[in-house]
């Protein structure tokens, strides 16, 4: 639903107008009917796995509507939005496989999701000023200092988050190890990493910095199997 409202503006983004509502190979009304199928499907399975995770994906809803129809136009709230989705995504995970989620690790994935919004917004706003492309509104209220700055609080805050969740007694209980704060130095290089190829590339398209640079698919996959490792080992390690 959000491409369809963004159609027009992101026919004049130079990677953006590639997308299939822009560029015209879906039609809105076809979007639309796929959007309502999927939100029917969801709460199929929503109502048969627990409340929770049905009330999580009525908050979810509501949040990308209000983003979609008014909050991308607002400053700091249209981010705030997206970390949001990020929050309510883990929160509705953890419940859906009757796992009670960890205050830690939402706080820590709703800060990281901050820190990679604004950095999005950081590189779009470098791109705008490059090329002259009015694709978002919202970019005319921000500065590339400002951003630069809430990136560094943002991104300190995920690791500090990420750090406590590891060294939570709960997470030790759960995963019967005190161990997983060996993954933590994967998780500040992730974070230092996009952090130098955004301000060396002005690249801060996260899906794209993830998926082509070496060293944060290194990073990741050293996280994945230390963390594989530890939990699978659980207290011998």
């Amino acid at each position: 639903m959000n491409d369809i409202k963004d159609a027009p503006t992101d026919r004049l983004h130079p990677v953006k107008k590639e997308r299939p509502i822009a560029t015209g190979l879906v039609k809105p009304k076809q979007a639309f009917l796929l959007a309502l199928v999927l939100i029917i499907v969801s709460l199929f399975f929503a109502i048969f796995l627990s409340w929770q995770v049905l009330i999580c994906l009525f908050v979810y809803l509501s949040v990308n509507l209000f983003y979609t129809l008014k909050g991308k136009n607002l400053i700091l709230v249209d981010v705030f939005c997206i970390a949001a989705g990020f929050a309510i995504r883990v929160i509705s995970g953890s419940y859906a496989v009757s796992a009670p989620p960890s205050g830690w690790l939402v706080t820590s994935t709703f800060f990281l999701a901050l820190f990679l919004g604004f950095g999005k917004r950081r590189g779009e706003l470098i791109l705008s000023q490059t090329n002259g492309s009015e694709h978002r509104k919202i970019l005319k209220y921000y500065d590339v200092n400002l951003l630069g700055n809430i990136m560094i609080s943002t991104g300190t805050v995920a690791m500090v988050m990420y750090a406590l969740y590891t060294l939570d007694a709960r997470t030790i209980e759960q995963f019967k190890t005190n161990k997983l704060y060996y993954t933590i130095p994967f998780v500040v290089y992730g974070i230092f990493r996009y952090m130098f190829l955004l301000l060396k590339n002005g690249d801060g398209e996260p899906t794209d910095v993830l998926l082509r640079d070496k060293g944060m698919i290194f990073s990741i996959l050293l996280w994945f199997l230390t963390t594989i490792l530890i939990i699978f080992l659980g207290g011998k390690v």
